[in-house]
């Protein structure tokens, strides 16, 4: 298992995933020793929309036992900056991982060639190996 605790190896991680037509949203579930226990592809939506539910995120998160997550969607209108629906959906499920006490590391935005992560802009405390206490 490789250790993921940085966006940049989240985004070197899915960036063979990363499809040209059409958006999708990749989980990376972590271990304790954030090492990637899964790597998955739950949505699949159209060029510029893709619907997500929680639920969905969440029941992946909790079969394979995860301590924390990265969650990832690309953009394939080479636009990396995450839009206002990207910022409603990860405040969604920021709340949602806090609740479940599955922390969300990271959502990153990808396309071809770059990315952006919400983490390294301070829309989430900065990677933790050992996350003791879970505040946000």
């Amino acid at each position: 298992m490789s250790e993921v605790s940085s966006s940049l190896q989240a985004f070197e991680c899915l960036r063979a995933q990363i499809n040209p037509y059409a958006e999708e949203v990749w989980l990376i579930a972590l271990n304790s020793q954030m090492e990637a226990i899964k790597i998955e592809m739950v949505f699949r939506g159209t060029a510029d929309h893709c619907l997500v539910h929680p639920r969905d995120i969440f029941r992946i998160l909790i079969l394979c036992n995860a301590s924390s997550f990265i969650m990832a969607h690309n953009h394939p209108s080479d636009q990396v900056l995450p839009s206002e629906q990207d910022l409603i959906l990860t405040r969604k499920i920021h709340q949602a991982s806090v609740l479940l006490q599955i922390p969300l590391n990271d959502h990153i935005v990808m396309t071809k060639t770059q990315y952006y992560s919400m983490a390294d802009h301070g829309h989430f405390k900065k990677w933790k190996k050992n996350k003791d206490l879970y505040l946000y």
